[in-house]
């Protein structure tokens, strides 16, 4: 599919033939945004469209576009207060990447419905800091706001998820919030993004879908002008006075904002952001041009991953004979995962993250923030299901009794890895921390191998945990250890 020349740069999005769009454009009238632009309204659309069971058309909605001038956020406000107002949905978790985010959608939202007589009849609001909420007809339903950047945002069972500021959504993110929706079948999840940074991982993967079209569950917009060179190309300093930088041009800036093209934003307000962000110009380019920061051209995924994508295992998978297990933590040690690798009646080895359950008994998996759950996670893992660990460096003193393979080791084990994965003898179950792992894991190139880059802008150790797991499986004496 190619770029649009008018309008957002792509929309792409399942064929519905039923909509509530009506419904959710009369909430927007009630909230004080009487004239939503044509994109606007088919985001409402796409929302709010279902099929004949009543489930929503579109299991994921996207959208990307500027800060402040796409109205990104009064579509999925106006959407979360139709949720609970009218269409009668439960619960509505809003979650931003901080909190202060989140608390502003609060009070705008809260400000908007006690304006309108009807709604403000229906809602209380809690205001306790962390604990944000409308509650609405004495709490029968409610719409609550939460930091992902702390534990409250996560591990919710709802059937509508927003996930404001989506450019900053890892996989740890990911593996936390959407299993839970799995077992609800009218679920929804809601994007909303400014373009991607170099650690927006996630988000490249909904973008990639998002641009090719013709998937039967993601509905999404993409706001931005095209990527316009600057008439001293790279040499430009992108100086406020140049009038052959590609970031002055007020043709590119109308392009890209709807805000602007609506009469919604004036352009003197761009020309404000311009200033203000002049000793940033690449940031104001990603902001207001929709300019995405991404890895350089030819460094694709080190891992094969189209290949990995068609080897996720469908059904529950049957363990064969012996069971390794791998640690893996970011640098920063701010996340860790623990992966398994056990081999199948067919002689594949199939990996995963190891899985806990949680205050409601719903599974888990084992990729989570810092390193001191980690001990006692293995201990109890080992007691289960015993089985040989393996670490990587920066997890050696977590677990001073298992396997510690040397740099060289790992590297080793990374490369054979990624020949599993070539040769399909490598089966897996579709999480999505892994599979973000794998679409963003790059190599470099060390003096005697070739290693993983682990210091990179995607934390890869949910990869790096089932690669040790498969090195640790591969060390037991089990008569089924070689594939052949």
């Amino acid at each position: 599919m190619t770029a649009r020349t008018e309008g957002p740069l792509y929309r792409t999005a399942p064929e519905w033939e039923h909509t509530n769009g009506d419904l959710a454009n009369q909430v927007a009238i009630d909230m004080g945004f009487p004239n939503l632009d044509p994109d606007q309204r088919w985001g409402l659309d796409a929302m709010a469209a279902e099929d004949d069971r009543a489930i929503p058309v579109c299991g994921e909605y996207c959208v990307v576009g500027p800060r402040q001038t796409t109205g990104k956020s009064a579509n999925l406000i106006v959407m979360a207060i139709t949720d609970v107002f009218v269409l009668e949905h439960p619960l509505h978790v809003w979650t931003a990447h901080e909190f202060k985010t989140a608390r502003k959608s609060f009070l705008d939202m809260k400000r908007r419905i006690k304006a309108h007589p009807d709604y403000a009849a229906r809602a209380t609001f809690r205001d306790s800091h962390g604990e944000e909420a409308v509650l609405v007809d004495d709490g029968e339903r409610a719409i609550e706001f939460h930091a992902r950047s702390g534990s409250s945002g996560r591990g919710f069972t709802t059937p509508r998820l927003t996930l404001d500021e989506a450019m900053y959504v890892q996989p740890g993110d990911l593996g936390a919030l959407v299993p839970t929706l799995v077992t609800i079948p009218d679920a929804q999840i809601r994007y909303a993004a400014s373009a991607g940074l170099l650690q927006s991982g996630a988000l490249r993967g909904l973008r990639k879908r998002g641009r090719a079209g013709g998937d039967r569950d993601l509905a999404y917009i993409e706001h931005g002008a095209p990527v316009t060179p600057c008439a001293d190309g790279d040499a430009c300093l992108h100086e406020l006075d140049d009038p052959g930088c590609a970031l002055n041009d007020e043709a590119l800036w109308l392009r890209a904002n709807p805000g602007l093209r609506s009469g919604r934003v004036p352009v003197e307000s761009m020309r404000k952001q311009r200033s203000k962000l002049a000793a940033a110009p690449l940031e104001f380019a990603r902001e207001f041009l929709s300019w995405w920061e991404d890895p350089a051209a030819g460094s694709g995924s080190a891992i094969n991953s189209e290949r990995w994508e068609t080897l996720r295992l469908q059904g529950k998978p049957t363990r064969r004979g012996a069971i390794g297990y791998g640690v893996a933590t970011a640098p920063d040690r701010s996340w860790t995962a623990i992966g398994a690798a056990w081999r199948l009646a067919d002689g594949r080895i199939c990996v995963t993250l190891t899985s806990y359950k949680d205050e409601k008994n719903r599974a888990r998996p084992d990729y989570r923030r810092g390193q001191a759950w980690v001990g006692e996670r293995a201990a109890l893992l080992g007691r289960l299901l015993p089985g040989r660990f393996a670490t990587d460096t920066a997890s050696r003193n977590i677990l001073t009794d298992a396997e510690h393979p040397s740099e060289e080791q790992q590297g080793q084990a990374e490369a054979s890895f990624s020949d599993h994965v070539d040769a399909g003898t490598i089966a897996h179950l579709g999480e999505a921390a892994l599979n973000v792992s794998v679409a963003e894991s790059r190599w470099k190139q060390g003096r005697t191998t070739r290693r993983l880059v682990r210091d990179g802008h995607v934390d890869i150790s949910p990869l790096s945990a089932v690669v040790l797991a498969v090195w640790a499986l591969g060390k037991k004496s089990d008569p089924l250890s070689q594939i052949q």
